[in-house]
């Protein structure tokens, strides 16, 4: 019984060991294919040699080639800033608004001087006052000090209230500059209308014409008032004069028509008159022509003073014409020959009145009386005539700027105006000039002080032991103050007005003040990018990138959408100051509408080359360290091969837009381009087949 109950056991015991034996077996054929579940899955692909044309690629921020700091020496409040960050500036434009035009250095050092003039003039006067009663001579030097002193005080003119006089009348100079302006514009706007500017030039004719009748009519009763006086007419003597006054002023005309030829025959040209200047004879301005070309140099004057902008239709060729140079060389051509023009009319009428009155001079004082009566007649009739034309032609005129009132209510506004800005000017010139003589008169009291003062210290020297001491006393005094009044010069010399403008064109790149703050004296208000110097941008490449462009390369400029025409030009090849053995740095220079501080992306095309490692772009990996790939390493074990991604830092070598050349691998080493699942270098991965 006992036998049997033994080999029970035995069969038990036998049975487990088989069924523990037969898991342990199972378990280690499936535990690939077990673990396989639970690993990311890779996809590698096996790095080969070959070609690329590639682009080196680059990001960088844009920097101006020269900036220009607007730096104020002395602490100031800001009472305006008048820019912001991108605006464009040209040299001359407003920057910042300053308070008070002395600076608080400024202020403490006029204190300290003052205090110091204070306590020396103090110690020379009571120094005088104790020897004034035994020299005589030290008496009247000291009243005149004293009355210098008060001549001082009298004329006191700070140079806040003289930069302050100076501004309100530079305002008032330019506000009628302005007025003076709008008022050109409007004429010009009231001018532009052809039958408001035909009707002006009539009625300016009639006028003129009306006038020189006049004159005639006042010239020939002159003669009538002497035939009745018993005086004859000295013909003969006033026919020569008048014939060689018209013979001088031809001759002028002609002289100085060949002179100005070439200017007016483009001037006229300009004007709608092409081939005026046909022939070799002078040729005499018209009316009509004389219109034209006034509205022409009118127009000019305008666009010359920026009021204006180029005419629709104006061709670039036509454009250029309005230069200051152009425009001056034909206006001078121009009203030189009118001036000659209407000289040589002048005197021809001269010429006619004098044949006219050598013929009543050959009958008798009646016919004499007779023929100048004559003339009056005939001349006042020719008035009445030019009377009722001017009158026709004011309506017309009246007619034409009635479609206008409004330009001509404010061009009356604008005239008010500039007369009342005009009068303040005045005003405030003479506050001026009354100022600065009272400067005038400031600084010389300053100079008879001095001078006193100096004779006071030599009257206080002497023998006297006490004299001597207090002479010492006031040339020390005096060293202190020639020291403290070096400095005030100084800090005046680099005082500026409460206005501050650009000394360059370009674009606001910092502003580094705030309205109603201070200053810090010596660092940047703003900074100016000078656009005119151009841009940059440094990217750094290996040196095997380098030697694949050359100076002259253009890149393409791959995410600026911002301007126009943006082109980035390969300028210079240099070290890298970081890396000066290894790599190198690219420096483009930028053209177009861009702005510093903008950043770009550049790349730039290599010539083809062969490598012998290129991985796809996908397997490359970066992280603080630099640049890396993962790499698939297989290790052999009793239940199989195990997969392990193992980090392999490179270096890009070259790249186009799939493929990239690296250094650090071998050929034949299979590449991780994509997983499942994240991966860390010595992860477990199962492989997929490629397909």
């Amino acid at each position: 019984m006992e036998v049997k109950e033994k080999s029970k056991k035995r069969e038990l015991i036998k049975t487990i060991a088989i069924i523990f034996l037969a898991v342990l077996l199972v378990l280690t054929f499936f535990s690939q294919t077990i673990m396989n579940h639970s690993l990311p899955e890779v996809a590698t692909q096996v790095v080969s040699s070959g070609t690329i044309n590639a682009k080196i690629r680059g990001s960088g921020t844009v920097s101006a080639n020269e900036s220009y700091e607007v730096i104020l020496n002395q602490t100031r409040e800001v009472r305006s800033v008048c820019v912001k960050t991108g605006d464009k500036v040209e040299q001359g434009d407003l920057l910042f608004v300053l308070g008070d035009i002395e600076s608080q250095e400024l202020q403490e050092a006029q204190a300290q001087l003052s205090q110091l003039q204070i306590d020396y003039q103090t110690k020379m006067l009571n120094f005088s006052k104790e020897y004034a009663t035994n020299d005589l001579s030290l008496k009247n030097i000291r009243e005149d000090l004293e009355k210098a002193m008060a001549a001082r005080d009298a004329n006191l003119v700070t140079d806040t209230e003289l930069s302050y006089a100076k501004g309100d009348l530079a305002a008032a100079k330019t506000q009628v500059s302005q007025l003076a302006l709008m008022i050109e514009e409007l004429t010009a706007i009231q001018n532009e209308d052809e039958e408001y500017a035909a009707a002006k030039a009539k009625v300016e004719e009639l006028e003129g014409k009306i006038k020189g009748l006049n004159d005639n009519v006042k010239t020939y009763k002159d003669e009538l008032d002497k035939i009745e006086g018993g005086a004859g007419l000295d013909a003969d003597r006033a026919i020569q004069d008048a014939r060689t006054a018209l013979e001088r002023a031809q001759t002028n005309w002609a002289g100085d028509w060949q002179a100005y030829r070439e200017a007016l025959e483009g001037l006229m040209a300009e004007a709608g008159y092409p081939g005026w200047g046909a022939g070799t004879s002078p040729r005499a301005i018209s009316s009509a022509e004389q219109v034209a070309v006034e509205r022409l140099l009118a127009k000019w004057e305008l666009e010359q003073s920026g009021t204006t902008t180029k005419p629709d239709g104006e061709t670039e060729a036509q454009a250029d014409l309005y230069t200051e140079g152009k425009y001056r060389q034909w206006r001078s051509a121009y009203d030189t020959l009118i001036a000659d023009q209407n000289d040589v009319e002048a005197k021809q009428r001269a010429y006619d009145r004098a044949v006219q009155d050598q013929s009543a001079a050959n009958g008798s004082v009646y016919d004499q009386r007779r023929a100048v009566q004559k003339k009056i007649d005939e001349t006042e009739s020719e008035i009445s005539s030019a009377q009722r034309e001017l009158r026709d032609a004011q309506q017309r005129l009246d007619t034409a700027s009635s479609a206008n009132t409004q330009v001509k209510e404010q061009l009356r506004l604008y005239e008010s105006a500039k007369r009342e800005q005009d009068a303040n000017v005045t005003t405030l010139t003479d506050a001026l000039a009354e100022l600065e003589a009272k400067q005038k008169d400031y600084e010389a009291a300053l100079e008879t002080i001095a001078a006193k003062e100096r004779e006071l210290e030599n009257a206080l020297s002497g023998k006297d032991i006490d004299k001597q001491l207090d002479n010492l006393e006031l040339q020390t005094l005096r060293l202190q103050m020639e020291k403290q009044q070096t400095l005030v010069d100084k800090y005046k010399k680099d005082s500026v007005d409460t206005e501050i403008t650009s000394k360059v064109s370009g674009i606001i790149s910092a502003v580094n003040v705030t309205a109603g703050k201070e200053n810090k004296a010596g660092e940047a208000m703003a900074v100016i990018d000078v656009v005119d110097r151009g841009y940059t941008i440094k990217i750094s490449v290996t040196s095997e990138q380098a030697k694949q462009v050359k100076v002259g390369d253009t890149a393409d400029v791959t995410n600026y959408y911002w301007g126009n025409d943006v082109t980035a030009t390969l300028e210079q090849i240099t070290p890298d100051p970081a890396s000066p053995g290894q790599k190198k740095m690219l420096v483009f220079r930028i053209t177009g509408e861009i702005d510093a501080g903008s950043s770009i992306n550049l790349s730039i095309g290599q010539r083809s080359a062969n490598f012998e490692t290129i991985v796809p772009k996908s397997a490359l990996r970066e992280d603080t360290n630099g640049k890396f790939v993962l790499v698939v390493m297989s290790r052999s074990t009793p239940l199989g091969n195990r997969y392990t991604a193992t980090r392999v830092d490179v270096q890009v070598l070259a790249e186009d837009d799939t493929n990239a050349a690296v250094s650090g691998l071998a050929a034949n080493d299979y590449v991780i381009t994509t997983s499942s699942k994240p991966l860390d270098a010595g992860t477990l991965v199962r492989m997929v087949e490629n397909p």
